[in-house]
């Protein structure tokens, strides 16, 4: 018996709801048709991909797992130091594959964190795993070529290769790409994989723009691989190369002409959504492998495509927000449609797979809200006399009495030093609070911060007011930022129309979750449940926890009086 488990990055249920209801997604209706289809509560009070995932994976809350935030707070040195949250010795908690494993039971997994640690080992119970997001040597970048003939340099990272404008027999451009192996490129071509070396490549591809062509590429990341299956490892090095996201700064800062929000004609668009297909590709080459080779209790396989499209247009579709661009939101469904399907057919392969004696959950770690713009916090902590700024202009956590933190996980910090007297931490927080409190949009004259939140995710009380970190809750449409303007307002419009930080029990937010398998019956569930429930339900199916029935009908894997 086997469990399989998907994790759409991002997978709001809003989002895939409305697509099932529309037929674009076969696999997640027939998941639907057979088993459990509802929403699920994610991390609080910081909802952002590592605490998500973690909160996810361990079946426990931040509080717990001590992952609050892309990057944490406080774990290097000083209390304004922060480290990703994907690193070594994160998440305090153990996720399920570890869990398993003092039952000796394997896992495969596909680009999932925490799985190889710090000397790029895995553990003895792993049958196979491929992991390219911590070993990231350059982002993705554009390069415009010169109009003349003759070969150009081309910088991808630590690599250089050569580009080459021509001429074909019709007069038409092309390009001559030479690295570690040759393409020829012209506009009308997709994006191609070239190899670098021996171990790593990425896609390219070459753009007509209204300045002339310029050659795109995505990032470039080091894939590593690991566990006992040879055949899986085998099968994953001959996988395309990674990409791990699509070219969204690219695109938002309108590299390949204006947005459709901007008057665009959709070919901006048109090239961002053809990135995040060298990302599907890769992904669904990834997953091939492991589900063609396995021989593992539980398989893991992360796609991170919903995000990277949520993020760049979600928000022109969302009817309760501000960013809600009616003119524009059918098209702009479209491309969401596009990825989704991208997903679904990955899940699809997995439902294949699987067994009747199997399991197949599908999660997502946070949904996704429409945003409209940032709130610059420490600008306005600074005007308030409470924030402190450098010689160079930068946030000085030393000189401050409350800083907005720079991981930028939505938490107020108390500087240190003034930790130790809770008659200040009151004083200097309740000023504070006051201080946001009082920011409103220049444009509307409206309060953007909604509240303040304790370490749990609940409205901070009288009972807290010591605490020497608090969480920003801010209005629909509006999303904390840490950088440190100087001037003007601290309200500015976002680039990104979607976005996820602060929990605020947004139901926007809310995660997908389905599953069917043995003990799940259809429509057996309460509604959302708590995305602590996955962990729980995946290891209650291999025989290591309670019954689907009985977390189901509790929405919980929280103790009950019930059991």
């Amino acid at each position: 018996m086997t469990v399989y488990w998907v994790v759409w990055d991002a997978g709001a249920h809003w989002v895939v709801d409305r697509l099932e209801r529309e037929g674009a997604l076969p696999a997640v209706s027939s998941m639907r048709e057979r088993g459990v289809f509802t929403a699920a509560r994610p991390a609080r009070p910081n909802c952002q991909t590592p605490p998500s995932l973690a909160t996810l994976f361990t079946g426990t809350w931040p509080a717990e797992h001590q992952v609050t935030g892309f990057t944490v707070p406080g774990a290097g040195e000083g209390v304004a130091s922060h480290v990703s949250g994907f690193a070594p010795g994160f998440p305090a908690a153990p996720p399920v594959w570890e869990a398993m494993s003092e039952n000796d039971l394997t896992s495969a997994l596909v680009h999932v964190p925490w799985v190889f640690g710090a000397d790029d080992r895995v553990g003895p119970h792993v049958d196979g795993a491929v992991e390219a997001y911590s070993g990231r040597l350059t982002r993705h970048a554009l390069h415009v070529l010169d109009p003349g003939p003759g070969v150009q340099p081309w910088e991808i990272g630590p690599y250089r290769v050569q580009a080459e404008v021509e001429r074909d027999p019709d007069g038409a451009l092309r390009v001559r790409v030479t690295g570690g192996e040759r393409l020829l490129l012209t506009p009308e071509d997709g994006w191609r994989p070239l190899e670098l070396d021996r171990y790593n490549g990425t896609w390219v591809r070459c753009v007509r723009v209204a300045e002339g062509l310029v050659l795109v590429h995505t990032g470039v990341w080091r894939a590593r691989t690991g566990g006992r299956n040879t055949k899986t490892l085998h099968r994953l090095a001959q996988c395309p190369p990674f990409a791990g996201e699509g070219v969204g700064p690219l695109y938002r800062r309108g590299a390949f002409g204006p947005r459709l929000a901007e008057g665009g004609d959709g070919s901006a668009e048109e090239v961002f959504l053809s990135s995040v297909e060298c990302v599907a590709r890769s992904f669904a080459a990834a997953a091939d492998a492991v589900l063609d080779t396995h021989d593992a209790d539980l398989v893991v396989v992360y796609l991170p495509m919903t995000d990277d499209v949520g993020h760049e247009f979600l928000g022109w579709c969302d009817e309760r927000s501000a960013a809600h661009r009616p003119d524009i939101a059918e098209r702009v469904w479209s491309y969401i449609r596009r990825c989704y399907t991208w997903s679904d057919t990955v899940l699809g392969r997995v439902l294949d797979r699987a067994g009747d004696e199997d399991t197949v959950v599908l999660g997502a770690d946070h949904g996704m809200v429409g945003s409209t713009h940032l709130v610059h916090l420490n600008d306005q902590l600074v005007h308030a006399g409470l924030a402190a700024r450098d010689v160079d202009g930068d946030l000085d956590p030393d000189g401050s009495q409350v800083f907005y933190h720079p991981a930028n996980n939505g938490s107020l910090w108390v500087a240190e030093g003034s930790a130790d007297d809770p008659a200040h931490v009151r004083r200097v927080m309740s000023r504070a609070r006051a201080a946001l409190s009082s920011i409103t949009d220049p444009e509307t004259g409206r309060p953007v911060v909604a509240g303040f939140l304790d370490h749990a995710g609940e409205p901070l009380s009288g009972a807290q007011e010591d605490a020497e970190v608090a969480y920003v809750a801010l209005a629909d449409d509006y999303q904390p930022s840490a950088l440190l303007l100087g001037e003007g307002p601290p309200v500015r419009p976002a680039a990104k129309p979607g976005a996820h930080v602060v929990n605020t029990g947004d139901s926007r937010l809310h995660a997908i979750h389905a599953s069917v398998g043995p003990g799940i019956s259809s429509g057996a569930t309460s509604d959302p449940v708590d995305n602590t429930l996955s962990a729980a339900l995946v290891l209650g199916q291999l025989g290591l926890g309670p019954a689907a029935d009985t977390l189901y009908r509790t929405g919980s894997c929280e103790p009950t009086d019930e059991r």
